[in-house]
C-alpha cells in the first residue's frame, strides 16, 4: 500500500480484537537508586516496640522489616531448690551483645551461675554471683562460646527461693 492510500484510508473505531490485547508491562527487578538510599538512611530497628510477656512463658521476639535485631527468653517462677536447676542453652554464636537479668523475688539468697559450652553438653562456670533476696543483678558472660545457660543454686538448701531470669540479646546489622 502506497503513502497516499494510507493517509486517504478513513480512520474507524478498533474491532474488538484489538481493544483486547493484553497490555505489558515491564517492571525492573533491580531496585532504584532513591529506595536504596532510603533504606540506607532509616535504621533497620526503627519499629522495635517494647513485647508484652505473660508470666512464665518462654518467649522469643521476632521484629517485622527486621532480621532479629533483638531477641528476648524470660523465664518467671524458676525456683532453687534442693539442687542446682539449670536453665535451658542459649544459642551465642551469632549475637553480638547479650546479658542475663535475675531478679530474686524471695526473701533467701541464690547463687547464680553463667556457664558456657562449646557443644551445649559440655559446661564450664564462666562466672559466679550471689543474689540477695529481693535484689537484681545483670550478668555478662566473661568468655566466649556457642552456648550459654544460666545455673541457678540456693546458697542454703533449706532455704529455696524464687528467681524471674530475663535473657536480652542484640545483633548488629551489617548492610
Amino acid at each position: 500500500m502506497s503513502r497516499t492510500a494510507k493517509r486517504s484510508r478513513k480512520r474507524t473505531k478498533p474491532s474488538a480484537k484489538q481493544t483486547m490485547k493484553p497490555k505489558t508491562k515491564y517492571v525492573s527487578r533491580r531496585p532504584s537508586r532513591c529506595s536504596r538510599r532510603a533504606k540506607l538512611l532509616k535504621p533497620p530497628c526503627s519499629r522495635i516496640t517494647r513485647p508484652r510477656f505473660k508470666q512464665g512463658a518462654f518467649s522469643r521476639t521476632k521484629l517485622p522489616g527486621a532480621t532479629h535485631c533483638f531477641t528476648e527468653h524470660t523465664y518467671t517462677g524458676a525456683e532453687t531448690g534442693q539442687g542446682e536447676h539449670a536453665l535451658p542453652p542459649q544459642d551465642t554464636s551469632s549475637l553480638s551483645m547479650y546479658s542475663y537479668g535475675v531478679v530474686n523475688r524471695g526473701k533467701h539468697p541464690a547463687i547464680v551461675q553463667v556457664q558456657v559450652s562449646p557443644n551445649a553438653v559440655d559446661y564450664a562456670v564462666d562466672s559466679q554471683e550471689v543474689i540477695e533476696g529481693g535484689q537484681t543483678k545483670a550478668l555478662v558472660p566473661l568468655r566466649f562460646l556457642h552456648y550459654t545457660r544460666l545455673v541457678l543454686l540456693p546458697v542454703n538448701p533449706a532455704q529455696p527461693t524464687r528467681l524471674d531470669v530475663y535473657f536480652q540479646a542484640q545483633r548488629m546489622l551489617v548492610r
